[in-house]
């Protein structure tokens, strides 16, 4: 068997086979280290945004059941945070989750004899907050549709590290407003 000598081998050839050199290598590992050192904060924003968005749509979408749900009744239905996922919590934080029921009486308040659930909700995941304004700590739907209060609400939602509230305009939060006659619109402030 013949072998081949590295003189009869072209340069071009040689070079193509050698592979990277550890310093290469180390160079890549670096630049790519640093590249993602820039790139990760603005993720971190983009991923929040996009968090704030899906809780801010689930909370919408059981607002928009809680006002079907009154109007194909015929009765109020409330929607009120909710710690043990059977009674309103006389709180203005919703991150911890909330029910959706028919609330006869209009008290705001879930009688569990009488008023079955219409919907639970789970608690925000950890790190987030849902902050409601005003005095009353629940949402009613006449049966007619309209807010039963007649009252607008603004409800913040942001990650925790944001201490957000409903009167700030300067923190990455989304809000829930709900005017007097109860259509609710998303507002995203970044």
């Amino acid at each position: 068997m013949a072998t081949i000598s590295k003189m009869n081998i072209p340069i071009q050839l040689r070079r193509a086979c050698q592979g990277v050199t550890l310093i290469e290598g180390m160079v890549v590992v670096a630049i790519l280290g640093i590249l993602a050192a820039i790139a990760v904060p603005g993720f971190k924003s983009t991923i929040d945004s996009m968090r704030r968005t899906v809780y801010a749509n689930q909370l919408l979408e059981d607002l928009a059941l809680a006002r079907s749900e009154a109007i194909k009744r015929g009765v109020r239905v409330t929607v009120c945070p909710s710690i043990d996922a059977s009674s309103c919590t006389d709180s203005t934080s919703w991150a911890l989750g909330w029910i959706i029921f028919p609330d006869a009486a209009g008290t705001g308040v879930r009688d569990s004899a009488t008023e079955t659930l219409i919907r639970v909700h789970d608690a925000l995941p950890d790190g987030w907050i849902a902050v409601k304004n005003g005095t009353k700590n629940y949402v009613g739907y006449s049966a007619s549709g309209y807010n039963a209060d007649a009252l607008g609400f603004t409800l913040a939602i942001c990650p925790a590290s944001s201490a957000c509230d409903t009167t700030t305009t300067t923190t990455p939060q989304t809000n829930l407003v709900m005017s007097s006659v109860g259509r609710v619109r998303i507002v995203s402030l970044n």
